[in-house]
């Protein structure tokens, strides 16, 4: 009898949820919401009209952001785990983006580091709802060690206003403070707040940055 690992046990269960999801249409409306084309104009002004040479999209989905982000980008590798999604982000016909079908958790990002710009965009809930506080903790510092000295971390996250408890924003803050202990600077945070599907909901963008003389975190 074959034995499946925790881990791999762990990936097939994401794999299915978010299949399960975008098989279904735009599950979280990005296409179509008011609320999510503000939001992500938000986020790209937080950059601060800077150009960034090589980008790593964490979690792209059909690829809505992945347009504003090759605005002011000429590379971006975007991933994410379900092969529906990136099979709509591909016939986007953006040409200098890469669409992978990857878990992040099990992906090399090493491997074409260093990268001037990684983004997340509602996902740090996810791998802290399927990965354990020491795997997110250790992914956390995967991120530092590969984002170039000078380079930034955008990630962003609903942390109000939803009902859902992946969402509170006491455990959406505890990922964010991961990364400034594994070594990033807070650069610029606000709380995005809109309206969708009748609720008032809040998102906390923060901006992390790399220090020039940055080092990795002790033991990677």
């Amino acid at each position: 009898m074959e034995i499946v690992s925790e881990r791999s046990a762990v990936h097939l269960k994401a794999e299915a949820f978010f299949e399960e999801l975008w098989k279904k249409g735009d599950p979280w409306k990005l296409e179509t919401s008011e609320f999510e084309r503000a939001k992500y104009a938000t986020e790209i002004a937080a950059l601060h009209g800077r150009r960034y040479r090589r980008v790593l999209e964490i979690g792209c989905g059909a690829g809505w952001f992945t347009r504003s982000l090759a605005s002011i980008a000429d590379q971006i590798v975007a991933i994410d785990i379900s092969p529906t999604a990136i099979g709509r982000a591909r016939a986007s016909g953006l040409d200098s983006v890469d669409f992978r079908v990857a878990n992040i958790m099990e992906y090399n990002i090493r491997a074409e580091a260093p990268w001037d710009l990684v983004v997340m965009n509602e996902t740090i809930c996810y791998l802290g709802w399927l990965y354990s506080f020491f795997d997110v903790a250790w992914f956390a510092a995967e991120i530092f060690a590969v984002t170039r000295n000078g380079g930034r971390l955008l990630m962003a996250n609903t942390c109000g206003g939803v009902d859902d408890y992946l969402l509170l924003p006491w455990i959406i803050r505890t990922y964010h403070d991961l990364f400034v202990n594994v070594g990033y600077r807070l650069a610029s945070e606000e709380i995005f707040r809109g309206r969708k599907d009748g609720a008032e909901i809040e998102v906390l963008i923060s901006v992390f940055g790399r220090s020039e003389k940055a080092n990795p975190p002790v033991g990677l």
